[in-house]
């Protein structure tokens, strides 16, 4: 009777967080991190690679770890950080730019 007790328990906890959690749930992944991601394939080099590179070129100010470009490839991530974005493009040789279109 116990384990039935704890089970029941169990699920009004995660009835009780499923509706306090009101925060919105992107469906698609960011359109930058998509073309990040093919650029990081494109260039053959490991993400491990990558992120010394961030951190030779910034002299160690800044760091973004292989494990968050992993989580970028496998599709666990869908809005990263601007600042991780830039980092990881600018170590692969591309620059962001904002463009006057008016």
């Amino acid at each position: 009777m116990a384990k039935a007790k704890t089970r029941a328990s169990a699920e009004i906890i995660n009835l009780s967080r499923a509706l306090r959690d009101k925060s919105y749930r992107w469906v698609d992944r960011d359109p930058d991190l998509e073309e990040i991601c093919n650029l990081i394939t494109e260039s053959g080099r490991s993400h491990y690679n990558i992120s010394q590179q961030i951190s030779k070129e910034t002299g160690g100010a800044f760091s973004v770890s292989p494990a968050t470009m992993d989580r970028w490839m496998d599709g666990k991530v869908r809005r990263p950080q601007n600042f991780t974005i830039s980092w990881v493009s600018f170590a692969l040789g591309y620059e962001r730019r904002w463009v006057k279109i008016r």
